[in-house]
């Protein structure tokens, strides 16, 4: 059963991918926010190996990981906040603006570069420039749905946004690279600036769907009441989170793993400029190059660690995946050169982009639902923090044991933390229930289709199984909703006024979704002709759903609108 359920699963994402094309070029709004979001990240990571080489040059090896520090500090106090810029009503001019506002701080910091200005000025400049990037992936979040014609089109858009975040990860350090072979770090930042730039323009050529039903703001608050409730929401929810994180063992056992991975990420970040520079002395484009051979690793291991959705057991894939980039950092300390060290740091990235996955999926296994966003939310900060620490760190080290020990060093951490972890990460496989039959089921139902997999796989374990006999009606028109339906099989007659709208017989067919959303009586009578199994999502678990998850939320309000 489990292994079938993997392959319809396997074969409905197949499916997905090949329209992920087709559906964004048919809608031009779309089209240009994709393509806006793939120079913006390009222009981040190529940006951010830029000012590390600079810091280098400027003010010496020891003040990179200062530098570093400095670039994370104030986006991880920005962070909480994102959201309510996210929340402004005219999204996609919130996404322009914030655009713009990248544009002229990259184009400050490549100024400041180019004409010699101070190094505090250069870096102040980069620091607000790195404090705006936090802006533009909660709206970019929020917008695709108001862009999106069809729950299609939603999916794909969600999917290239994944692939373009992850695409940026290594085609802005490989660019920055070419650059730098024959230029300096002022014009990878001019080319970030004109990369930000265009992304502004394509932005603001997009014309804003009318919001559905449900999404406009409330009328009756004013925005600077909304905002500072918002605030204080915020302040309670991080609070919350790091509240549960403490006291729950299991839960502080992943994020400390996953903290600890953030820690050595923002060492490589260091490192990798020391290395190329004074290890390898591959120049500044090799600097680049070992960012860019770490993101070709973490898309690929992102891509792979799908396939631990629906497994009992993620302890193993997490410890193996942590061990997989520790281990690529050492043997890169030991015995890399700068010929075969790409191809090492390549092959632990693909462990550093499954370790987050299956961290997180372990997360939401193991965290009540009740607070699973503020869990989240502060792995957010810790993660961030972690990377300032990694980056503040590693001069220290250098200065005791040198460029390639403090790298071991930062390898050596992950495989640490899984040892003396493991028998609390046991405990957690031990009680865990796969929900496989739920999950082949949920999969396939076109409303749930935004829904990334681990959070699928959350939901499907807060659902029960219905026999229905034939000649059973499983709601009536003017009842109160308290559940969704998905039909595993069987036949189901809608009437409305007792005229026939619909059969409902394909598996992963739903109904019941117009009640619940829209907070009204049932407005249809759906009635097995034959023997039939059903799904029950229930009212809770179906909003809850929606509410943690806005693109689930746009496709079943336009389910809801073809059904009205």
């Amino acid at each position: 059963m489990l292994g079938s359920a993997r392959l319809e699963d396997a074969r409905i994402h197949l499916r997905t991918s090949l329209r992920v094309i087709q559906a964004v070029l048919r809608n031009p709004a779309l089209r240009r926010v994709e393509l806006a979001y793939l120079l913006f990240n390009a222009a981040e990571f190529g940006a951010w190996v830029a000012i590390l080489l600079y810091a280098y040059e400027a003010t010496g090896p020891a003040a990179i990981g200062l530098v570093a520090a400095a670039q994370l500090i104030p986006a991880a106090l920005v962070a909480p906040f994102a959201a309510l810029i996210a929340d402004h009503p005219d999204r996609a001019r919130s996404l322009a603006v914030g655009y713009g506002v990248q544009a002229v701080a990259y184009g400050a910091t490549a100024a400041g570069i180019v004409f010699g200005a101070p190094p505090i000025i250069v870096y102040l400049a980069a620091a607000v420039a790195a404090a705006t990037l936090v802006v533009t992936r909660p709206t970019q979040g929020a917008l695709l749905p108001e862009l999106s014609r069809t729950p299609e089109e939603l999916s794909a858009a969600n999917g290239l946004s994944g692939t373009a975040e992850g695409g940026g990860v290594f085609l802005g350090p490989l660019a920055a690279a070419a650059i730098l072979t024959v230029g300096g770090p002022g014009q990878v930042f001019a080319a970030a600036t004109a990369a930000v730039g265009v992304a502004a323009l394509l932005v603001l050529s997009v014309t804003r769907r009318v919001l559905l039903d449900g999404q406009a703001s409330e009328p009756s608050m004013s925005d600077g009441q909304r905002l500072d409730g918002a605030a204080g929401m915020a302040r309670r929810s991080i609070l919350d989170g790091l509240r549960v994180v403490r006291q729950n063992r299991h839960v502080r056992l992943v994020v400390g793993i996953l903290g600890l991975r953030a820690v050595a990420s923002g060492a490589m970040d260091v490192l990798f400029v020391l290395l190329a520079l004074e290890v390898f002395h591959s120049g500044e484009s090799g600097a680049g190059i070992l960012n860019g051979a770490l993101g070709i690793g973490s898309v690929l291991g992102g891509a792979v660690s799908f396939l631990l959705v629906g497994r009992r057991r993620l302890a193993p894939a997490l410890a193996f995946a942590a061990c997989v980039l520790g281990g690529a950092l050492i043997a890169t300390a030991l015995v890399g050169s700068g010929s075969d060290a790409p191809i090492i740091i390549a092959v632990g990235g693909i462990g550093y982009g499954a370790c987050a996955v299956a961290g997180l999926t372990i997360l939401q296994r193991t965290t009540p639902d009740a607070v699973l966003g503020r869990v989240l939310g502060s792995l957010e900060s810790v993660h961030l923090v972690g990377l300032a620490l990694g980056s503040l760190l590693v001069p220290v080290v250098v200065s005791v044991i040198g460029v390639q020990g403090a790298l071991a060093v930062a390898g050596a951490l992950l495989p640490l933390a899984v040892l003396f972890g493991w028998g609390g990460l046991r405990d957690i496989d031990r009680g865990t229930r796969i929900p496989a039959r739920e999950l082949a089921l949920l999969v396939r139902v076109r409303a749930f289709a935004p829904l990334p997999s681990p959070q699928l796989e959350s939901l499907a374990r807060h659902v029960r199984w219905l026999a229905v006999d034939p000649g059973t009606s499983v709601i009536i028109e003017g009842e109160p909703g308290d559940a969704f339906y998905v039909v595993e099989r069987g036949r189901f007659r809608v009437d409305q006024g007792g005229v026939t709208l619909r059969t409902l017989e394909e598996r992963a067919d739903g109904f019941g979704e117009i009640a619940l959303i829209r907070n009204v009586p049932r407005t249809a009578t759906v009635t097995a002709e034959v023997p039939s199994v059903l799904l029950v999502v229930g009212r809770d678990a179906f909003l809850g759903a929606l509410a943690g998850h806005a693109p689930t939320r746009a496709a079943l309000d336009v389910l809801v609108e073809e059904r009205s």
